[in-house]
């Protein structure tokens, strides 16, 4: 099935929606597209659904581990998956031996017998999360960065040439590399020492630092030699099936809209991409049953935002590149009831504005409860995580892989 549903034509209520369309409202149009509550379910939506896999804490197989998540996600079917491309082996380490030269190279690395066998899957969209010099791109690392994007992009639009299958290239959370991490240095505000409820626990607020637009322009810098090395690999490569896309990953969206400098406010209109992906956790509530507001006007934000490449064709194509919501982490949101509200909230605007992929974190969970646990690369059950997960490690199916098997199953119909 070709994969071309985020071309399609917005509907008209999304074109007329706008800033000043009030909450009411908005929640009235997320309603009337929920699945639960008797919306039509899109007829694609198994090429919508989708989840990371990277870094869990146990496994099930013997099986290389990247292998055994991809499997188990095909084996689901799911058609999309995100995976985290890198010349490094921490986010996959259970019975793999990836024996990866210094000098590798990501068109190298794709064809690693691992990732050989990945690609090989049958999944419509493979979104790979891959690293680069970010707020310490200078001019050299920029060209450098660029040859290494196309040569990878030229690699997989020529050797999977007969295949319908998209790859979209993406940072990972850009507005914290803007921030140069996640600590309390990264909490931007315009008051200092505001109390801010992380889940990694309490931090607080910093003034914007001074550099702040020094740091918004290498990032600026960063994206184009990316999306420029993506751009010279389509030019070449003609008559494939495959397609590249690059995405620029945000992660602070209502800070941006709020006026603190981001990648949504100060680096997407100027920067042209093929698409943008929202780890969009900074729309979400963790403490109480949800109405969606937020996410839908930050969707509509990006898509105002962003300046699409001329192969998107104009159309502005935002999706929800990382979405989780911890089964065991949140004492209000702990049981079956509030979280699959939310998720359907959720997927209720994903509908409602025809985001083509969300894709959720993640297939086995990667957070322990005791955040010092987190880096050890141990087998942990059930009881010691934090339920970002649609396998837990006794095999089960979590609440929310429940719910996206019902929607997949009832594709083009309305859940029973």
């Amino acid at each position: 099935m070709k994969t071309v549903h985020f071309f399609a034509v917005l509907t008209a209520f999304t074109i007329s929606c706008s800033v000043g369309t009030s909450e009411r409202d908005i929640a009235s149009i997320i309603d009337r597209n929920r699945p639960l509550k008797g919306a039509q379910i899109p007829h694609d939506m198994g090429d919508r659904l989708g989840a990371t896999h990277v870094g869990g804490k146990y496994f099930f197989t013997d099986k290389p581990y990247i292998v055994e998540g991809c499997e188990r996600m095909a084996s689901m079917g799911y058609r999309i998956i995100k995976l985290w491309f890198r010349k490094s082996s921490g986010g996959y380490p259970f019975n793999s031996d990836w024996q990866l030269p210094d000098t590798l190279t990501l068109a190298e690395l794709a064809q690693h017998p691992y990732w050989e066998e990945c690609f090989s899957m049958p999944f419509s969209v493979f979104a790979l999360s891959v690293e680069g010099a970010g707020i310490r791109t200078t001019d050299e690392t920029a060209a450098a960065e660029e040859e290494e994007i196309y040569e990878l992009t030229k690699y997989l639009l020529s050797n999977y040439r007969e295949r319908d299958v998209s790859f979209i290239l993406h940072n990972w959370e850009g507005d914290w590399m803007l921030r140069g991490g996640t600590g309390d240095y990264a909490r931007w505000s315009r008051k200092e020492g505001e109390l801010i409820r992380a889940v990694d626990g309490d931090r607080y607020s910093v003034v914007v630092p001074a550099d702040s637009t020094d740091r918004c322009n290498a990032m600026i810098k960063w994206f184009t030699a990316r999306q420029n090395g993506v751009n010279r690999a389509r030019a070449e490569v003609t008559g494939t099936k495959c397609r590249v896309y690059h995405a620029i990953e945000v992660n602070k969206v209502m800070d941006s809209m709020d006026g603190i400098p981001g990648l949504a406010n100060y680096v997407l209109p100027v920067t042209k991409t093929d698409m943008v992906s929202w780890s969009c956790y900074d729309a979400m509530v963790n403490d109480t049953t949800e109405d969606g507001v937020s996410l839908f006007r930050g969707i509509e934000y990006l898509r105002k935002q962003m300046r699409p490449t001329e192969v998107m064709n104009g159309k502005p194509v935002v999706f929800l590149g990382e979405i989780g919501i911890p089964e065991q982490r949140y004492e209000q949101l702990m049981d079956q009831r509030s979280v699959i509200h939310n998720w359907d909230v959720y997927m209720g605007v994903c509908i409602a504005l025809d985001v083509p992929y969300m894709i959720q974190w993640e297939l086995f969970c990667n957070e322990p409860k005791n955040e010092e646990l987190r880096r050890l690369a141990e087998s942990r059950t059930r009881d010691d995580m934090r339920g970002f997960w649609l396998v837990r490690p006794d095999g089960t199916t979590s609440w929310v892989g429940e719910y996206f098997a019902r929607l997949m199953k009832s594709a083009g119909e309305r859940l029973n």
